[in-house]
């Protein structure tokens, strides 16, 4: 059956027919196995048919789709609103063998990294992009008479950074700051545990932590340090102010005492007495949910 999407897709764009794996036009899809959880310095690729299409449906540049007839075809409508992306279909098999490994989920894209999410050589002191976020991100944020910031210090696990670009962007989080020494968040772990949220929330790197906190309190933010520490109120006690961030630390050790002296408070989640920490996807969902709440970003 034809459906009105079908008919909007293929009306915007002839589908690509492939037929060869080792198709030139599929490069970035045959080198996915190659890079393994290693960051490609220039683009990134999204995986599975909701992932794909919230991908098509943001901002962010699209390289090109590669999929089943089946699967494009679903993806008809998202696909009719980008006519510039080239979508390149073939069998499962050529897919799978363009990919380079059992893929099942029948359909991909290749995106392009926006400069603040760039995570190659990010720690070089001649990098020209480690200015980025607040050049391109943080004034902007800054400027608003309310706002909430998050700050992600030193997480190790693409799945977590996953999870916690999930819950910014359930609770309206106006600005992720990610530790660029931690996992990449467009890693292909970290797209999948976002389920494809990072393409619509507002991501940037930082290097030096200490000094984007020192910014934020400069510019009239309340910054708040996640510990588990004596000197932490619990959550329950803590009043929102209109101009917040929130610092969580990494899954191991926390946050260190060098952003906790530079932060306003410590707040703590009360938890039972033989529960010695929750994870910190969780915790950082429960200081979200509890500080920002389902507001519209900016409010």
């Amino acid at each position: 059956m034809t459906t009105p999407g079908d008919l909007a897709y293929k009306a915007a764009m002839p589908l690509v027919r492939v037929a060869d794996p080792d198709d030139p036009r599929l490069a970035d899809y045959r080198e996915l196995q190659a890079l393994g959880q290693r960051s490609d310095p220039r683009r990134f690729i999204a995986e599975s048919e909701l992932v794909v299409e919230r991908l098509l449906r943001s901002a962010c540049p699209v390289a090109s789709v590669l999929a089943t007839e089946s699967h494009a075809a679903r993806l008809g409508p998202a696909l009719a609103a980008r006519p510039e992306v080239p979508v390149y279909v073939g069998e499962q098999a050529v897919v799978r063998a363009a990919v380079g490994f059992n893929f099942h989920r029948g359909v991909a894209a290749c995106g392009l990294r926006p400069p603040a999410q760039r995570w190659d050589d990010m720690t070089s002191e001649t990098c020209p992009l480690k200015n980025v976020p607040e050049d391109m991100l943080m004034s902007d944020t800054l400027a608003r008479p309310s706002y909430t910031i998050a700050l992600a210090q030193g997480l190790c696990d693409p799945a977590n950074v996953g999870a916690i670009i999930r819950a910014a962007r359930a609770f309206a989080v106006d600005l992720l700051l990610l530790d660029r020494r931690g996992a990449d968040p467009l890693s292909r772990r970290a797209i999948r545990a976002a389920a494809g949220n990072g393409f619509a929330q507002a991501i940037a790197g930082v290097s030096d932590l200490v000094a984007t906190v020192e910014r934020l309190r400069g510019a009239g933010a309340t910054v708040l340090a996640a510990t588990l520490g004596p000197r932490a109120r619990p959550l329950s006690a803590v009043v929102r102010p209109a101009r917040l961030a929130i610092l969580v630390g990494s899954e191991g050790e926390g946050l260190p005492e060098a952003l906790r002296a530079v932060s306003d408070a410590e707040v703590t989640i009360p938890m039972a007495p033989d529960v010695d920490s929750l994870g910190v996807a969780a915790a950082t969902a429960i200081l979200l949910h509890a500080l920002a709440g389902a507001r519209p970003p900016g409010v």
